[in-house]
């Protein structure tokens, strides 16, 4: 379990209320990124550290999109960089708000305790094939429908965040195909209510039709269209490969 900063907020000194909470920020946005399962190398990725071919590629996420390359060109980073950047983005607009509204010092130390996560839980970072793998176990081994129906509804289908899909078509395929019916039917209820997606995958159109079938693809298209990468180097491994 993530390790949240605690904040003193000595009494009602405006002033060392903000000045705590502007150091602690970096803090917070490390363990809300941390929380959400991202790894060392893509919690420090940043803009300036992604290809700058991917950088041009991004755009306005707030329709969506997908990024579809192969292993290790920078697409996940290129998603957790974006993502350090909302973090970032939605708690100064919050705290501007805050700074408009607070009537004192206690108030706006209390606003802050109690809001400072919940103003990020507008997005959803899943990891495709760790998260299946887990919810699969949880449905076929240990029989928690109830469990696995709330995961599905609070993580993928939410009206209230953005959806980040990482590595589709990495999971296991098993005679069921029960991860093949969960993405149908996330791309299916987002379509339809035009809720913000983003995906990455390392499978190709070929690869994405065979895998998932052409309607699912089509689908899939239609909530968050793929910007196709050329080959890149492997920034893992520091090859061309």
């Amino acid at each position: 379990m993530t390790t949240q900063p605690e904040l003193s907020f000595p009494g009602n000194n405006w002033d060392q209320v903000l000045a705590e909470f502007q150091a602690a920020r970096p803090i917070f946005i490390e363990a809300y990124l941390r929380q959400m399962g991202l790894s060392d190398l893509e919690r420090a990725a940043s803009r300036d550290r992604i290809p700058a071919l991917i950088q041009r590629a991004l755009p306005d996420a707030s329709a969506g999109f997908g990024l579809v390359g192969g292993f290790g060109v920078g697409k996940t980073c290129a998603l957790a960089a974006m993502q350090r950047h909302w973090a970032e983005a939605v708690i100064d607009r919050e705290m501007a708000w805050l700074l408009k509204n607070a009537r004192d010092g206690y108030w706006l130390a209390e606003a802050i305790k109690h809001g400072r996560f919940a103003w990020l839980q507008r997005y959803s970072w899943v990891n495709w094939p760790t998260a299946l793998d887990a919810q699969r176990a949880k449905l076929f081994v240990h029989n928690m429908q109830y469990e696995v129906e709330t995961w599905i509804q609070d993580k993928l289908l939410s009206n209230k965040v953005t959806v980040i899909l990482d590595d589709i078509g990495a999971e296991r395929v098993t005679a069921q195909d029960w991860a093949g019916e969960v993405l149908a039917r996330v791309i299916d209820e987002r379509l339809r209510w035009g809720l913000p997606t983003l995906w990455t995958s390392n499978l190709d159109q070929v690869a994405l039709i065979e895998r998932y079938g052409a309607r699912v693809y089509s689908r899939l298209q239609a909530l968050a269209p793929p910007i196709y990468l050329p080959k890149l180097p492997d920034l893992r491994r520091g090859s061309t490969k």
